[in-house]
């Protein structure tokens, strides 16, 4: 989309997975990028290929670091300003998962899946939002279909699905409050997609690769999701065609879960 070029786009958990698929995708497009992530080797290698397609390396600022930190968010947002001049688009993307029942769980495991996937997202949107006003720009969270419903070969994300039903209500209510500075806040809601969130959540490699045969092979469509489809969601909702939507859930998955 042409309308990307000479944007600012922040992605957080941009080191694999879905934030690399967005990453990737907005630099074929020309946006300028502030991408982060934990892993700086995994973060280095999805640079690479932000310039395969073509992006130039002033156009890119890589932050390794943990969202969950105050300190890090703040100075995120100020090396992005400090880099680019301005910020566009912030997608919060971060987040994790830990499959476990609720009978062995701890308050540790508790306040880091709630910490990474909404407190961060929160308080880094409340860092962002003066200069998104100063651009009219938009934010973009990731949900997840979890957040309506329960897979039961997966049933053991109780955590994480409380995580994500509070994007979406987060979603919802910032839409509101910042309709009236020009600010857009949508929220993908990705199916069951082929992303290293997926993979680390079921650590045995055989479990796993039966497990999403099965998925692809419900699947109306016939398969998985990838990170390109979600991109393509974030690249339209960050565009200009969708300037008179906002406050909305969009569903990825396939038509998988029209079923339920």
């Amino acid at each position: 989309m042409d309308d990307h070029k000479g944007k600012v786009f922040l992605i957080t958990g941009a080191s694999s997975g879905i934030g690399e698929g967005i990453a990737v995708h907005m630099a074929r497009c020309g946006a300028s990028l502030s991408l982060t992530g934990r892993n700086e080797v995994n973060l280095e290698t999805v640079k690479e290929r932000c310039l395969k397609e073509g992006l130039s390396p002033e156009k890119i600022l890589l932050s390794v670091g943990d969202i969950s930190s105050r300190e890090f968010r703040g100075s995120l947002v100020d090396q992005t300003i400090q880099t680019f001049g301005k910020l566009d688009v912030l997608v919060n993307n971060a987040g994790m998962a830990k499959s476990i029942e609720i009978s062995k769980d701890t308050e540790e495991n508790f306040d880091q899946i709630m910490d990474v996937n909404i407190k961060a997202a929160y308080f880094l949107t409340q860092k962002a939002i003066p200069y998104l006003k100063a651009t009219k720009g938009c934010i973009i969270n990731n949900s997840s279909v979890l957040s309506t419903c329960v897979i039961p070969e997966i049933s053991e994300n109780c955590v994480y699905s409380m995580t994500k039903a509070a994007m979406d209500a987060f979603t919802r209510n910032l839409a509101i409050e910042l309709a009236p500075f020009g600010i857009r806040v949508n929220s993908v809601r990705p199916g069951i997609t082929m992303s290293n969130l997926a993979r680390h959540n079921i650590t045995d490699e055989e479990t796993f690769n039966k497990m999403m045969t099965k998925f692809g092979s419900e699947n109306p469509s016939g398969r998985n999701g990838t990170p390109e489809d979600v991109a393509n969601a974030v690249a339209f909702l960050a565009s200009d065609k969708s300037s008179y939507i906002t406050g909305q859930d969009i569903v990825i998955d396939g038509g998988r879960f029209v079923q339920y």
